[in-house]
């Protein structure tokens, strides 16, 4: 009976039914509530369907091939067609979000996000040109809103935050890492994990490390003769090496021998996906599931996962506990079950992309700065004499005191966050208040740390590269709670002090050793503007000239 239905049904009213059927499900489902991680299933019902369909009706009706066809595209046709227009007409004409000013793309689909920052990955300053047409409340997503306002980064960011994680750390699922943890009890636990691995000993113990690194920098950018050199590279080969030697136990001496390893390349090339793909997670997470379109990340994973557990083998072979010490040892006495590997592995990526690519990153953008401003060198200089140490001699607590130097880092971290569009939130149900504007719950939420930190709102000569806003001129500063370049409350980053620690030692370095300058007829413009947003900021290279001083 139900099959003669089928064979007898006009085409018109299977289309009729399709379109019904699509409204209802965006109505009653897909309004509701997440579904990224359905993705992979959704896409395979959406493939199958109509060949079930088809097979359905030419095996047991007396329809035709080529009518069966028709009619099972049709009724997928018009299921998706009238999926599609009512969540089109609900995201611009009933959507709690509908009020808020924007793009028109960017209120229909994300993929309108995606377009815009294709191929050159600058989201970061696509977002600062929208704050300046549509002004500090911006609808970027249907379901998103950029705060350019400084105070909405004590809202969504702050330790009385409600707002919490979004889909978007969801992405590498079922690999996650301390960062990606949605679950604040759970993320509480990792967390107070890895504070053993940052706890100011431990900072102590790697300290010699450090200094042994920044010395085989040094030497390397003496034997360059003051001929002009990449500094992107030497701080990328630093920082990866200092990474991999707190993290993992053993550096790939890439300083010494001045060549990437295959993991930085790795990571590099993982990296970029992200920048494009993340504003859409659901896409991120379906490419991850056909062979040959996410092979850079897969690799990447595959081989973050290679080095820790390398690291779990040799764990008693390790004389000086490192980062991955408390790791390994929550990992020996939990179950061991793939959830426990995964996580280790991720966290391992987690050390390689934050504790080496944001100090190099960060590093480069102070000795652009310092070849930029002389003046700011010699106050440095003056302020680094009266320790009255050589780099054989400096100690990390010497440097911690020196406030112009710190002011230096604050102000290259203000100008130059390493995550410049922010972190995703969610805020919750109830909803958030930012100033007066009132923003409803369950909406994704981002404060753009490269749009706020040069916010005329939150300092006086935003664009000024002034380290004296942090010391002597702090009415230079109009709003404190808007600088959060290692991001704030329960998910600040962990390696902030390890980080800081790095950039003391070798700007103290670099200022002591050497004359900064860029190539002659350069002035550094290229390095800035062919900067990358892949989350994390991906540099341009730097081409400086490190003359060594005559003492």
């Amino acid at each position: 009976m139900a099959l003669s239905i089928i064979t007898t049904t006009p085409l018109s009213l299977i289309c009729l039914y399709g379109a019904g059927s699509g409204v209802l499900s965006h109505v009653a489902y897909f309004i509701r509530g997440e579904h990224h991680r359905q993705a992979p299933s959704l896409l395979i019902i959406t493939i199958t369907a109509p060949l079930l369909a088809i097979t359905t009706q030419l095996f047991f009706t007396d329809v035709g091939f080529t009518a069966a066809l028709v009619r099972s595209f049709a009724a997928l046709g018009s299921f998706l067609g009238a999926l599609w227009v009512s969540m089109v007409t609900y995201r611009l004409f009933f959507h709690p979000l509908r009020h808020f000013p924007g793009p028109f793309g960017a209120k229909v689909s994300k993929f309108w996000h995606v377009k815009q920052v294709f191929p050159k990955l600058q989201n970061h300053r696509l977002l600062a040109s929208l704050q300046k047409e549509y002004g500090d409340f911006v609808r970027t997503g249907p379901n998103q809103i950029s705060v350019f306002s400084p105070a909405g980064v004590q809202a969504i960011q702050g330790v009385r935050s409600k707002c919490t994680k979004n889909a978007w750390y969801d992405m590498s699922l079922p690999t996650i890492s301390l960062q990606q943890v949605r679950d604040k009890n759970v993320h509480d636990k990792r967390r107070r994990i890895w504070d053993h691995g940052f706890a100011a000993g431990s900072l102590r113990v790697y300290e010699d490390r450090i200094m042994a690194h920044a010395s085989t920098l040094l030497s390397q950018l003496r034997a360059q003769g003051g001929n002009v050199t990449s500094a992107t590279k030497w701080f990328q080969l630093f920082g990866f090496d200092v990474m991999t030697d707190i993290a993992f136990g053993r550096s790939f001496d890439m300083t010494k021998t001045g060549k990437a390893h295959p993991g930085l390349e790795l990571m590099e090339k993982a990296m970029k996906p992200i920048g494009l793909l993340s504003h859409i997670p659901w896409l991120f997470m379906l490419l991850g599931y056909i062979p040959g379109l996410a092979n850079d990340h897969l690799k990447f994973l595959s081989w973050s996962g290679d080095q820790v557990m390398q690291r779990v083998k040799m764990d008693k072979e390790i004389q000086e506990r490192d980062v991955m010490s408390w790791l390994v040892e929550a990992y020996n006495k939990s179950p061991q079950k793939e959830a426990d590997r995964l996580l280790l592995q991720g966290d391992a990526r987690l050390i390689i992309v934050a504790g080496s690519d944001t100090t190099s990153s960060t590093l480069t953008y102070a000795a652009y700065e310092l070849a930029t401003n002389p003046e700011i060198v010699k106050a440095l200089r003056e302020e680094l004499s009266t320790l009255g140490k050589t780099m054989s001699s400096i100690s990390l607590k010497d440097l911690q005191s020196c406030d112009y130097l710190n002011a230096v880092i604050s102000e290259t971290l203000r100008l130059h966050p390493p995550v410049p569009s922010g972190v995703m939130r969610k805020t919750p149900p109830e909803g958030i208040t930012v100033g007066t504007t009132f923003i409803p719950g369950n909406t994704t939420v981002v404060s753009p740390t490269y749009v706020v930190s040069r916010s005329s709102d939150a300092y006086e000569l935003a664009d000024k590269f002034l380290p004296e806003r942090w010391t002597s001129r702090p009415g230079l500063v109009k709003d404190k709670s808007a600088y959060a370049p290692f991001s704030l409350g329960v998910y600040s980053c962990i390696g902030k002090q390890l980080a800081l620690m790095e950039l003391r030692i070798v700007l103290f370095m670099l200022v002591t050793e050497f004359d900064i300058c860029f190539a002659p007829g350069d002035d550094g413009s290229s390095f800035l503007d062919n900067d990358l947003d892949a989350f994390t900021i991906v540099i341009a290279d730097l081409k400086l000239a490190f003359i060594p001083r005559e003492k």
